[in-house]
């Protein structure tokens, strides 16, 4: 339900294709809300069905024709409602079979488990290098948009870029306790 959320968000903002949605969503929100092509579209046509956004097809010259989206009033109202809502359990709750297989990693040996981090850790730094894109995207994307908008926008890269760095800190500390096994 939050991806629905996520893109009456961006539309609140501003209509977009389901192109820009992704890319929009590659751009500003990826650290934290992963939303693959086909499930942005699917969500598209049940937003669309629900009346919470209205499409129009715009013909394009040697190319394929386009569908931009808008928020309605109906869409905008639920989208409201939703960010009055707080966070409740939701913020502490989340999914990672990465760290489920850390929780069992006792049932393989060490240097597998070592293997497992490195592997963790070389990722979030790549994924952090990847982050220093992040305020360029926020400029882009806020230039039309008021300073206290962008500047929530901020607060998220920020919590992303810290999480990352903490988990690149966890992770070598990890394998320095599985080093002392072996």
């Amino acid at each position: 339900m939050s991806l629905s959320f996520g893109i009456l968000g961006f539309l609140n903002y501003a209509p977009m294709s389901g192109y820009n949605l992704v890319k929009a969503f590659e751009s500003s929100l990826e650290f934290f809300w992963h939303a693959q092509n086909s499930h942005i579209y699917l969500e598209l046509k049940k937003l669309e069905k629900k009346g919470y956004i209205c499409g129009e097809t715009v013909i394009q010259q040697g190319r394929p024709n386009k569908k931009i989206f808008s928020i309605t009033s109906t869409g905008r109202e639920a989208f409201i409602d939703w960010l009055a809502k707080g966070s409740g359990e939701e913020a502490l709750h989340f999914k990672s079979a990465f760290l489920m297989k850390v929780f069992f990693g006792g049932n393989m040996p060490p240097a597998q488990s070592v293997a497992m981090l490195r592997q963790f850790k070389t990722d979030c730094e790549a994924y952090l290098e990847k982050m220093g894109t992040v305020p360029g995207s926020i400029e882009n994307y806020g230039s039309n948009k008021e300073a206290c908008q962008t500047m929530y926008w901020q607060f998220t890269a920020d919590f992303g870029y810290r999480l990352i760095k903490t988990c690149i800190e966890w992770a070598g500390q990890c394998i320095k306790k599985l080093e002392t096994i072996n």
